[in-house]
């Protein structure tokens, strides 16, 4: 049975080839995920799972690299050309294909599309955007820094939990969850009990309360 989000969203997901068709009052735009697996563990105690990149935006929002589908451009286009502008990087770097693709959203509220990719990379590749987003077009205006996501929950319930209950941009959240669970990321046990913990989160505690 298909994993639930167990959330509700303005959002709903359709076939890519049918969101292409939808009026013209639809503003498209493409955003992708970055991520590299690792066996490393956080303080030498919880696996991390994988380095998985997301930005913190203008907005003071959470979400991943890409923008706004061009007028002539495609989904697949755009989101090479923006996380480009965005990261740093030269525009074939990071070489985002078909095969990248996720899923789509559509608000019809709100007269946007979302598709959305993710891209298994290297760590050395990680390190590398990491390292020159900082000298990307965007970076200061649109983009204020990139996140590793933490995908280990701590026994004080924090980690992931805490990560889950920020704000994100559109259906960012949705697509990080998804992608957690449709790539094996992260085991379906741990995120269950995450997005629960998420709930139940109010406070932020110092780093002097954590028991690491």
């Amino acid at each position: 049975m298909r994993f639930k989000l167990l959330m509700q969203s303005l959002y709903k997901q359709i076939d890519q080839i049918q969101s292409l068709k939808l009026e013209p009052r639809f503003r498209h735009a493409a955003h992708a995920a970055l991520y590299a697996r690792t066996d490393a563990k956080q303080f030498g105690k919880y696996p991390k799972y994988a380095h998985l990149l997301v930005q913190l935006r203008f907005d003071g929002t959470f979400g991943f690299t890409g923008g706004i589908v061009d007028e002539g451009e495609t989904p697949l286009i755009a989101v090479n050309r923006e996380s480009s502008e965005e990261l740093g990087i030269p525009s074939d770097s990071l070489n985002i294909t078909q095969e990248d693709y996720v899923i789509t959203h559509y608000a019809d509220e709100l007269n946007l599309c979302l598709h959305f990719y993710a891209k298994e990379i290297k760590f050395d590749k990680i390190v590398e955007i990491e390292s020159k987003c900082v000298k990307g077009k965007d970076y200061g205006n649109e983009v204020l820094g990139l996140i590793r996501v933490p995908l280990y929950t701590l026994p004080n319930g924090l980690g992931l939990p805490a990560f889950l209950g920020s704000q994100f941009i559109g259906s960012s959240r949705m697509n990080l969850l998804l992608l957690l669970k449709e790539r094996n990321i992260l085991p379906e046990n741990e995120l269950r009990k995450a997005i629960e913990l998420s709930k139940s989160i109010k406070t932020v505690v110092s780093a002097d309360d954590i028991n690491i």
